[in-house]
């Protein structure tokens, strides 16, 4: 059962569908802070989060994707070594790329944000994984991701779940 759930996740992840997708532009979505949430959090003075994001989920499927830039104003690297939330059994950073003309995706143990730095994680590259989603996530709700960095400190992050737009 846990194959076919990481199996699913991989083609959900790989291919947009035709019927369902998710655009992170928030121009079009308005309730931005209607429930408190704010397209740009300040973590700390060295770290800020700009435009997170998830995706609603498909009816029927447990699986779903974070998105977001991660910006490192201090001096140091920020090594992100893992991440969590209520809202899925398993939440993990992974990446897209391509192997033998197709693309695959991997799970990725940390992610750095260079000093003076950012990151993006988006649709095709780096992103979040939330395997096992306990209920379906619905437009305008909002979730909770638990950071953790490699020197023992957690962050939590808001994002917002976007509406599946039919194209």
């Amino acid at each position: 059962m846990k194959k076919n759930s990481l199996w699913l996740a991989l083609l959900l992840s790989c291919f947009q569908s035709a019927a369902f997708a998710t655009d992170i532009n928030h121009a079009d979505h308005q309730p931005l802070t209607q429930h408190g949430y704010n397209n740009i959090q300040k973590i700390n003075d060295g770290l800020t989060i700009e435009n997170a994001t998830a995706k609603a989920t498909i009816p029927g499927t447990k699986v779903s994707s974070g998105y977001m830039k991660i910006i490192n104003n201090s001096d140091k690297a920020i090594t992100l070594t893992g991440a969590a939330s209520a809202i899925a059994q398993h939440t993990e950073f992974h990446r897209m790329f391509m192997r033998d003309s197709q693309m695959a995706m991997r799970k990725v143990d940390a992610l750095e944000i260079p000093a003076q730095g950012s990151i993006v994680l988006a649709k095709n590259g780096y992103h979040l994984m939330f395997m096992g989603v306990k209920n379906d996530l619905k437009a305008d709700q909002i979730i909770t991701v638990s950071m953790q960095q490699a020197n023992g400190e957690h962050f939590d992050v808001q994002l917002l779940v976007m509406p599946l737009k039919k194209h």
